[in-house]
């Protein structure tokens, strides 16, 4: 009885160390694992669980575990699923922003037809420039043009479209004139002797001057003969702006006045 007895003992004895390493090295069911996780004294299979986001049930099939309740320590746990990525940092928004404000006398939200180059600048840079001519209705166009000084105003003439601007120095006022003299006109009227280093205008721009009523006599005598020149103009609602290679920019209003920028 005795002998018996011990012997069931001893059989008890070696089944409770054993039970441990077979649980331990059971292998897992699940070989994909997110992460192997060693189990610390402690610890339950149940907070491993919620640890991680995954459910019990779920951690138990991976590692083959029958009994819930009984992990030990040191015990590899596979938690299963795929290895999440990592989380791209959120892109952050530059805090502070506000939009630029309108610049004045830019026309590209009004205006069909742009303002460019030279005339650009001067249309853009003085809002009243803008103000007065309004949108141009045309671009700006290149034309064949002589220029004259005179001693008290300034003279374009448009060969084209055989027209010619007049400025006048007094009152910044100006006047377009048609140009009208044609192949067998007078070039100019020799009974006129102008004073020594000044000169008579002759073609289109002397005929204009004899004939046109006081303009002799308001424009004065020229400071130079007439010469070629470079010239550009672009037509707008309320005038036109010419610019020619010898003076700059001109800004020419319906209503008479001018401007001069360089």
């Amino acid at each position: 009885m005795k002998r018996a007895l011990f012997t069931g003992l001893v059989l008890a004895l070696l089944l409770t160390l054993i039970g441990p390493a077979l649980t331990v090295s059971a292998a897992p069911v699940q070989r994909s694992c997110r992460k192997i996780h060693i189990v610390k004294r402690g610890q339950t299979l149940s907070g491993i669980a919620w640890r991680y986001g995954v459910s019990l049930r779920a951690l138990r099939r991976a590692n083959n575990i029958k009994n819930v309740n009984i992990i030990y320590p040191r015990q590899r746990i596979c938690i299963p699923g795929a290895k999440r990525p990592r989380p791209k940092p959120p892109v952050s928004s530059p805090t502070g922003y506000y939009p630029p404000p309108p610049q004045p006398g830019d026309p590209a939200d009004t205006c069909g037809v742009p303002v460019v180059l030279g005339f650009g600048r001067i249309y853009t840079r003085y809002p009243q420039v803008a103000a007065g001519l309004g949108c141009p209705t045309a671009p700006e166009e290149g034309f064949a043009a002589n220029d004259q000084r005179f001693r008290r105003g300034y003279v374009v003439q448009n060969t084209d479209a055989a027209e010619i601007y007049v400025l006048f120095d007094a009152g910044t006022l100006w006047e377009k004139q048609p140009d009208t003299w044609a192949e067998g006109d007078p070039v100019d009227n020799p009974a006129l002797r102008p004073p020594r280093g000044w000169y008579q205008p002759t073609h289109g721009i002397g005929k204009m001057w004899r004939n046109v009523d006081n303009y002799s006599q308001r424009l004065g005598w020229a400071r130079s003969p007439q010469h070629e020149v470079v010239a550009t103009r672009q037509p707008f609602e309320h005038g036109m702006m010419i610019w020619t290679a010898s003076q700059g920019i001109f800004v020419l209003y319906e209503n008479g006045s001018w401007q001069h920028y360089n």
